[in-house]
């Protein structure tokens, strides 16, 4: 194939389905056919733009793909072989900012961003998973995926269910015994309740709206023990009743609701941890200052996960045998990718995915 298909946003709801030349690879180059690409709320913010983006950008930032063509120094950088079926997830970074230095690549400010902050402007133009083919810089990572792992599996890991590890797990310390409140159904919160649940957990209430109905019910097979329609139900009233008065230790907010935020921290012990990992969309919300102070709570921004936690991710779910392609309710093909944004951003009458993906 000569040219590639790609989902370009040239603007604020302009996306079009443009064709691009298959670039040549580099030495230190690769070029993947992409199998599967994930699509989350955060690309509904980039559709509407309500987050800056250096236009024209090529969506798509949940990668999974087989080894197309490779690079001979590609091939020692990323440990794969062409024809290997991939993960492409975060970035190695330039090695040299204070970022790469502490350990955290993913913050790195020359990283090539895919489906977000690098432009198609400029050859080899394919940095986003929206599309036939996708070139991989020697910044990025690719994680090698095992026979035993379906594709749909393993599109999940990278963006999702990694993500559930390091905001539950790393980021707000769940561990055994202890009471979690997950603001959000959505795709993160129920990786958020299945990386609970495998750290121990004691208790697990995931709250949603009256919409959320399929989303509620696959948190609690996903391990919830209680779920709330918080439209209809006050959240912390729940967390107060179930937990004797006591309240949850960890509350996991990936809702991006400007409403959530003081029941989330209202829901809070003392000394209790606040993950915010839910994007606004750039609205400013205000919050209550005095709880944080008087009840010492840990606030923990979560960015996305990181190496350590999809690796872990990937081991844990493979040991287990735990499916997370059972949130794929919906697939969508390339040509469709401006149906699949506004349905998830519940645009469309009648459909509402719990997880969509994009099959080119």
């Amino acid at each position: 194939m000569s040219t590639a298909r790609a989902a370009t946003l040239l603007g604020p709801e302009r996306l079009e389905l443009r064709e691009y030349p298959v670039p040549e690879v580099a030495d230190d180059g690769a070029l993947l056919r992409i199998g599967l690409g994930g699509v989350c709320g955060t690309d509904v913010k980039y559709f509407h733009g309500r987050i800056d983006m250096p236009y024209p950008v090529i969506l798509g930032h949940e990668i999974f793909g087989r080894v197309e063509r490779l690079g001979r120094a590609a091939a020692a950088i990323h440990g794969v072989a062409e024809g290997d079926r991939v993960i492409l997830k975060g970035s190695r970074g330039c090695g040299h900012c204070r970022d790469c230095r502490d350990g955290a690549p993913r913050f790195c400010p020359q990283r090539t961003l895919y489906g977000s902050a690098t432009t198609a402007a400029d050859p080899p133009h394919l940095f986003g998973g929206l599309a036939d083919y996708l070139y991989v810089n020697p910044d990025a990572e690719l994680f090698k995926v095992g026979d035993g792992m379906s594709d749909e599996a393993a599109v999940l890991c990278g963006s999702v269910m990694a993500n559930g590890y390091q905001w539950a797990i790393l980021h707000g310390g769940v561990t055994f015994g202890d009471t979690v409140l997950i603001q959000g159904p959505g795709q993160q919160g129920l990786a958020c309740t299945w990386a609970a649940r495998a750290a121990g957990a004691a208790r697990i209430i995931v709250a949603g709206t009256a919409a959320d109905t399929d989303r509620l019910a696959l948190a609690e097979r996903w391990g919830a023990d209680r779920t709330v329609e918080a439209d209809i139900t006050d959240v912390v009233e729940v967390v107060a009743a179930e937990t004797g008065g006591a309240m949850a230790d960890v509350v996991v907010d990936v809702s991006g609701s400007p409403a959530a935020l003081e029941p989330s921290i209202a829901a809070l012990r003392k000394r209790g941890t606040l993950v915010l990992a839910g994007l606004s969309g750039g609205q400013q919300v205000p919050v209550g200052i005095d709880a944080l102070v008087w009840k010492e709570i840990k606030v923990q921004g979560a960015f996305t996960a990181g190496s350590p936690a999809l690796t872990a991710t990937m081991e844990l779910i493979e040991s287990t045998g735990f499916k997370p392609e059972e949130m794929i309710s919906h697939t969508f093909g390339l040509d469709e990718t401006e149906l699949c944004i506004r349905a998830i951003g519940n645009e469309i009458d009648g459909t509402y995915p719990t997880k969509a993906v994009i099959r080119p």
